[in-house]
């Protein structure tokens, strides 16, 4: 049987200035487009109607995707999903922003893995929810792994972000109050034991004997109710003390921490109109509880208000190191320490603009060694926020390469002396040995040292190496760190190996913690997974698959039982299943091995969720047929009939690790190989894509909501080019071949961020 015919590929809106100068066909790959990578050229594109503007290149909608009434759409003000209303800024430095519609206002960012990203823009369709990560963020890191992803002609997964952020931004509550009797006393002694022990020895923001006080006598009030106005910081502290108990007994999130939390929130407008101390306290645990849920946009917004209501106590006032402070007054260092703590480590997670400029920064040595651990915590902070600034403070073209590479060669070295200081069988890099008390707040710790590297080093991750190595050793020869820096892919992927061996260790050790949210992890998975599928043929690609398996079932099972969206849990299954293809592809392509690459060994992710690919038999003809096309590329749309899904109804315990007969050891390692594919290879996948159905999505036809969720994942998943028609040879050229450090720096980070700001 004939293959059926390819669907015509989208129509350029635009093409680069050098490609119409020369009259050839530009293919909008972004950052720049093949003919100029080839020629090793500067890809600018202007919009010719618009003379002194910078224009975008991007595939426009084929017309069966427009919508059927093209002119409500210009009336209505919502924005598409991936797409803003912002206004249009141009800058001097010829930053790529997306350009708007004259008549529409509607900015065009579709497939936004072509377009340079200052930002990652979250915008949900038919609503006013937009919210927006800066280029330190995870989601911004995973769109240089799209840009991987779309070399090898799979699918971008960076938009599944944006259906986590309902969950990130927003609390479900009830209208009126959720008042709740407090536990027994022997439970709430149980409660505030766990607390003591495992949250207050990391952030110590109360007197306990106080604390201990108010849960006594609070539990012993008869109607709660009646409590006076002055109290209810205080109760609603204890409220977030018993659903932190709650979790940590159990290492996840629960039904009845949940309903303390509930009842916390619902009483925040009382705590925040009562501005003091009390409410600072009640505001950074709400930081604390609400990370532990995963809702780092919701921990932003209470840690902000602690902030502000703690400049107008004073709390950042300096204190002499040398002169010993009255209870009450070290109470008060404690808290601003843990302020800062919290906020320069959101800050570099979220991109977002800081609230605490240096100078007003809390200083380790105030604190004595009897907090150890808010004082190391306090520390890494410091060059934190040090890192930001060098991502955030200098507009493009403010400094110039060689300044670059010699402001990250300072602060990695600052981050190494910060590591050094600790004590060696705590810190971080080597083999943890503590007390179980104390090992999550190591394991933390030493979580965030390596997220840290990564945010530093990430230039050099997703870059070809040996440009880096050039670069470098071009522009700093003499300097200490110049190896460090050359190697620094290196030191991003053992950063990511760490953190996902140490988010599976807390697991195996029952030692997990609010105080550890599952970002962390997915950072980690996203890292592996571009350095997979820049390495295919390292010899440890069989370790990092299976460690970046194992470390997806850890985020999707944290994120699930954090009630999730689905469709974002499945995003994580998708980066595996990709992963696992090329792999799988490459392999075959070095070995010249004619067979069908095996994809049946399922991501688990939870409970619930369980990725597998499908088996839906085909045609032998049909098989056959398909399988002789010339050049025909290996991707995850045609080994199998789906793109993969995870089932959303029951259990599968099905094949817990990859199969090893399914990864052949590969010797070769060149820089550039890992991004040809040999034609030897025509028949290495064998099955054509199909369109996903509801029922191939696990989920039961009589149920209205599921069906609903069904058929949203469906149109998001149509959304993305069908890689399945492609035919072309694989890229031969890295995404960002020919980019210096500059080029790279200005491709991933915003540059109109002020250093401060009165709000984020």
């Amino acid at each position: 049987m004939d293959r059926p015919p390819a669907s015509k590929r989208p129509r350029l809106s635009m093409a680069c200035n050098i490609c119409r100068q020369r009259k050839v066909k530009c293919d909008a790959e972004y950052p720049k487009c093949r003919n100029c990578r080839v020629r090793n050229q500067v890809c600018i594109t202007t919009d010719p109607q618009r003379p002194g503007c910078s224009g975008v290149r991007e595939w426009l909608e084929a017309p069966e995707n427009q919508p059927q009434n093209p002119t409500a759409e210009q009336d209505s003000p919502i924005t598409r999903p991936g797409r803003t209303q912002c206004a249009v800024q141009i800058t001097e430095n010829t930053r790529k922003h997306p350009h708007a519609d004259s008549q529409t206002g509607i900015v065009n960012e579709d497939l936004s893995v072509r377009q340079q990203f200052d930002t990652s823009v979250n915008t949900e369709q038919g609503t006013n929810r937009t919210k927006i990560l800066g280029g330190s963020s995870s989601q911004c890191l995973a769109k240089s792994l799209d840009l991987y992803f779309k070399a090898a002609r799979m699918k971008p997964v960076s938009g599944f972000f944006r259906y986590g952020m309902r969950h990130a931004e927003e609390l479900d509550l009830a209208l009126g109050l959720l008042i709740s009797d407090l536990p027994e006393p022997d439970k709430r002694e149980r409660h505030f034991s766990l607390y003591r022990s495992r949250i207050h020895a990391l952030y110590p923001i109360f007197d306990l004997d106080a604390l201990h006080s108010n849960i006594q006598q609070l539990g012993s009030v008869a109607n709660i109710k009646e409590l006076g106005r002055e109290d209810i910081p205080s109760l609603v502290s204890v409220y977030l003390v018993m659903s932190i108990g709650v979790d940590e007994a159990t290492q996840s999130p629960t039904e009845e921490g949940r309903r303390y939390l509930h009842a916390a929130a619902s009483l925040l407008a009382h705590v925040i109109t009562i501005p003091y101390l009390p409410a600072v306290q009640a505001l950074l645990l709400f930081t604390i509880a609400y990370r532990g849920h995963n809702k780092e946009g919701l921990a932003w917004q209470m840690l902000g208000m602690a902030i502000r209501i703690a400049y107008t106590l004073g709390l950042h006032r300096s204190t002499s190191a040398n002169r010993p402070l009255p209870g009450e007054q070290y109470l008060h260092t404690r808290v601003w320490a843990a302020c800062c703590c919290f906020e320069k480590m959101m800050h570099l997670e979220s991109g977002r603009p800081t609230l605490i400029s240096d100078d007003l920064m809390a200083v380790p040595n105030t604190l004595t060694t009897e907090y150890r651990f808010l004082q190391w915590h306090l520390g890494l902070a410091g060059y934190q926020g040090n890192i930001s600034e060098h991502l955030y403070k200098y507009p493009a073209g403010r400094r110039s390469v060689q300044q670059i590479l010699l402001d990250t060669a300072s602060l990695d070295r600052d981050l190494l002396s910060w590591a050094n200081q600790i004590p060696a069988e705590l810190r971080p890099g080597n083999d943890i040995t503590c007390s179980a008390d104390d090992f999550h707040i190591i394991a933390f710790l030493s979580i965030e040292y390596h997220a840290t590297m990564i945010a530093l080093h990430r230039a050099a991750l997703v870059a070809p190496k040996a440009k880096i190595e050039e670069e470098v050793m071009k522009h700093i020869p003499d300097d200490p760190s110049r190896f460090r820096l050359a190697d620094g892919e290196s030191v991003c992927v053992n950063s990511g190996r760490a953190i996902a061996k140490l988010s599976i260790e807390l697991v195996e050790r029952g030692a997990n913690s609010c105080i550890i949210p599952a970002g962390l992890s997915i950072l980690a998975c996203i890292t592996l997974a571009i350095y997979l599928m820049k390495h295919p043929g390292s010899r440890l690609q069989a370790m990092d698959l299976q460690l970046l398996k194992a470390c997806l079932e850890h985020s999707g099972t944290q994120m699930e039982r954090c009630n999730n969206d689905p469709r974002f849990i499945q995003g994580l299954a998708v980066i595996y299943e990709q992963t696992h293809a090329r792999l799988e592809a490459y392999a075959a392509s070095k070995t010249g091995i004619n067979q069908q690459p095996n994809l049946k060994s399922p991501l688990r992710l939870g409970d619930g969720f369980t990725a597998t690919s499908s088996t839906v038999g085909i045609d032998d003809r049909k098989r056959q047929s398909y399988s002789q096309l010339p050049n025909h590329l290996p991707t995850p749309s045609s080994y199998e009939s789906t793109t993969p899904v995870p089932a959303l109804q029951g259990l599968r315990e099905v094949g817990r690790h990859v199969n090893a007969t399914n990864h052949v050891a590969i010797t070769s390692t060149d820089r550039d190989s890992s991004f040809t594919h040999q034609n030897s290879l025509t028949n290495s996948s064998n099955r054509l894509p199909q369109q996903i159905s509801s029922d191939r999505l696990g989920f039961i036809s009589d149920d209205p909501g599921a069906m609903e969720l069904a058929g949203r994942t469906e149109d998001f998943l149509e959304g993305f080019t069908n890689t399945g028609d492609m035919t072309n040879d694989l890229d031969q050229m890295f995404p960002f071949e020919g980019f210096n450090v500059e080029d790279l720096w200005n491709w991933m980070l915003v540059f109109d961020s002020p250093k401060t700001t009165e709000s984020a």
